[in-house]
Formats: C-alpha cells, structure tokens, sequence
C-alpha cells in the first residue's frame, strides 16, 4: 500500500518504518507545501497526518486536499491526548480515523491491519457498484446501450445539436434472420453470435456515435452532426463488414440478413432548453424520429436481403 506521512517526526516514522516490510507499505515523507505536486505523481492508499496545535487550519485544507481527488486515501490523524478535542475538527473536515500518540508497533500494525480491511472491502464496493451502473444501461447479450439509455443518449444530443444547429441521423439495422439463426443454433451460441455481430457494428462507426439494441432483432445507431448521405456511407460500410468476416458455427458459415433504415433530424425541429415543456416536445419529436427510421427499415425489408432505404417526407 502506497503511504504519504505528512508533517512526520522520527517517532512517527520510524514504527512505521518497522512495519513497512510485514505490511508491504511503500512510505513517501511529503510536506504540506508539496501535496499538490506529490498527488500529480501518485495517489496513496493510506494519508497519514500528523496533528498538531499550530497547524490546525493548515491542517484541514491538507485533507480537503485528499478528499478533493478522484480516487481519495483513507484519512489517518496522529495526535496526542491533549489534542483529542482538535481531533474532532479532522474528522468533520474529512478524516477517517484516528490514533494517539505515543503508541507502541504492535497498536500501529493493528490500526493498520484494520485499515488495510476497510481499503479493500471500499475498494470491492467501488467495483460492485461501477458494474451495477453498467449493467443499468448495457444489454447485457450484446454489450451496447440498452433501449431505455441509447435513447436518454439522443435526446441529450438532440439539445446539444438544437443549439449548435447540427443534423443528426438514426439508422436501424433489423436482423432479418433472427427467428431462423436463434433455431439453428440455440440459445447460448445464438447469444455469442449477436455479441459478435454487435461487435461488427461498433466497429462501423465512430468512437462518438452511440449504438443501443432497440429490441430483440433491431439495433438503433444514432449518428450526430451526420446528414442522410454520412448515414448512408455508415450503413454500407455495416453491410460490408458483415459480409466480409463470416460467422463459423460447427462446419457451416452464418450468414446475417439485414435490412437498414435511415432518417434524418434537422435542428429546427428540436428543442434546445431542459425546460419541463421542452423535454416533453423533445420526447414526441423522438418517438417521431425513430418511427421514421423503423418504416425506412421496413421499406428495406420488402426489398430483400441487406438492403438500404433511406426516409423521404
């Protein structure tokens, strides 16, 4: 565990120093002039702050330093008990615990086998929760944004292109074959496969684009600052990348049939505000966007296999 000790003495340090092999503590002696630069660097496990009468307010800013970065230390004071009241100005400012001085090597290896405990078990909660806010706006057989996210995507784009005056387009992929690949090849495979295709997608378009898998067969790649033609030129190269790479399933080579539907947004027709009214407008005028593209796929439909049909008024 990286270790900063912050305003130290030789008998803070050198316990420390007793422990640091046992605890794998890699120990950095910092000052309170140089945090800024010193956090630049490396950020630390552990922060170790050694409280005192005259440095109570310079103190504090010292852990509203900590606190203030992405991922903060745990916040240890050492004081002594004539300071225990001053203590509590840490702990509100931010601290996480504390120990009084003097202490003896065995009362610091425990405070820091306690520590060490808490570090991983935040660490494991971090991880836990960054997956459950994931999985809150991926499909979670394709990896792309689920239906509900792709479309809260759009309509923030739809106001930031509101104002900047941008197009923006929608172009629906429908996976003619669904129904005839998921018999063929079964739940599980059938699963890896739309991963894979998912993945043929993303590899269509540009890092900022946003695709989301609208339902079961269809996905919506949502294009801004893109006109019909810019759209037009992304579905071929859609068309083209699945052609190219076939899908191996035991000795035959699956073959995906889409057809493409594309529409096209002007920005006059969105509204730019995040007035309660506004959203609302923002919300049918959606709706309207994507129903254009569903009937431009549906055109593509009827004309055959990977075909492309742009929306006309």
């Amino acid at each position: 565990m990286k270790v900063f000790l912050t305003n130290h003495t030789k008998t803070i340090l050198k316990p420390l120093e007793d422990i640091s092999s046992e605890l794998n503590l890699d120990i950095t002696e910092i000052y309170p002039h140089s945090i800024d630069e010193s956090l630049k660097a490396v950020t630390p496990d552990i922060a170790i702050i050694n409280w005192t009468d005259s440095m109570g307010e310079e103190t504090d800013t010292i852990i509203k330093k900590f606190k203030a970065i992405k991922s903060p230390p745990f916040i240890l004071l050492l004081s002594t008990k004539e300071a225990t009241n001053e203590l509590m100005n840490g702990i509100l400012s931010g601290a996480d615990d504390y120990l009084i001085m003097p202490f003896t090597k065995d009362e610091l290896r425990l405070k820091f086998n306690v520590i060490k405990k808490h570090i991983v078990n935040t660490k494991a909660l971090i991880k836990t929760k960054r997956k459950l806010m994931r999985y809150a706006k991926e499909d979670p057989v394709t990896s792309v944004l689920n239906r509900r996210a792709l479309l809260d995507e759009i309509l923030n784009e739809m106001r930031r292109s509101s104002r900047r005056g941008d197009f923006i387009c929608a172009i629906m992929i429908n996976l003619r074959n669904y129904n005839e690949l998921l018999n063929k090849m079964g739940v599980k495979i059938f699963d890896i496969f739309l991963g894979e295709f998912s993945s043929k997608l993303k590899k269509s378009i540009r890092p900022y684009d946003k695709i989301g898998r609208f339902d079961l067969s269809r996905f919506i790649i949502f294009l801004p600052q893109a006109r019909n033609d810019d759209a037009q030129k992304v579905s071929e190269r859609i068309i083209k990348n699945i052609q190219s790479q076939k899908f191996k399933y035991k000795e035959d080579y699956i073959e995906p049939s889409v057809s493409i539907g594309i529409s096209e947004l002007d920005p006059d027709d969105m509204q730019r505000d995040d007035k309660f009214d506004d959203n609302i407008i923002n919300d049918l005028i959606l709706e309207s966007f994507i129903r254009r593209s569903e009937f431009a796929t549906s055109t593509a439909d009827e004309k055959g296999k990977n075909s492309i049909e742009v929306y006309t008024f």
